[in-house]
């Protein structure tokens, strides 16, 4: 028995050669992609890095700018002067420690190392403070320049009426911030103003 050909199922004729198309990617296509990936991470991993760095550093002046308020606070409402001997700089005798300090003249030239720096009520911080140091210095400046400072000898208050002080902190042998500010004298035998009363 002879069959039709109409009856025999068709095949497609297999492409030879240059025809052929294989299936998955060709090796010049899968090196581009793992280079544009690579290039990709490395870029990322920078990234990472200096916002990693950027955060340290954040961290770090945060730190030193409340190391430096505890030391401003803990001086708001000291006297300007000693009130027995206003005309002594410096510290007077038993002031040996930084919590027996009286006046803002006795912080003059103060450091908080060996140790650790104090927080506002002048009390030692932790040991995790340990390679952070506060550092105080008090000068007498001119009234008319804040700038121009002036030597305050034993001049009484009333004579050296201004002075700035100074906080810097450091933070493993590096200074990371600066703080200064004015203190004025205002004299305690001065009469004060009472507000008129309608």
């Amino acid at each position: 028995m002879l069959r039709s050909s109409a009856n025999i199922p068709s095949r497609a004729p297999r492409l030879v050669g240059r025809g052929h198309r294989r299936a998955g990617f060709t090796l010049i296509e899968a090196a581009t992609t793992t280079m544009i990936i690579g290039v990709g991470c490395v870029a990322m991993l920078q990234l990472l890095g200096s916002g990693t760095m950027a955060n340290n550093e954040s961290t770090e002046l945060t730190t030193a700018m409340n190391l430096a308020g505890n030391v401003r606070e803990a001086m708001t409402g000291l006297a300007y002067a000693e009130r027995t001997n206003p005309t002594h700089w410096g510290r007077e005798a038993g002031e040996a420690d930084v919590t027996a300090f009286d006046d803002l003249d006795d912080f003059d030239g103060w450091t908080s190392a060996p140790g650790t720096p104090v927080d506002a009520r002048l009390e030692r911080l932790g040991a995790e403070f340990q390679r952070w140091v506060q550092q105080v210095k008090v000068e007498s400046v001119r009234p008319d320049n804040l700038t121009q400072t002036m030597s305050h000898l034993t001049l009484h208050p009333s004579e050296r009426p201004t002075c700035r002080v100074t906080v810097k902190v450091l933070h493993n042998g590096t200074e990371v911030y600066e703080q200064s500010w004015v203190a004025a004298y205002a004299d305690p035998s001065a009469p004060t103003t009472q507000p008129s009363s309608p």
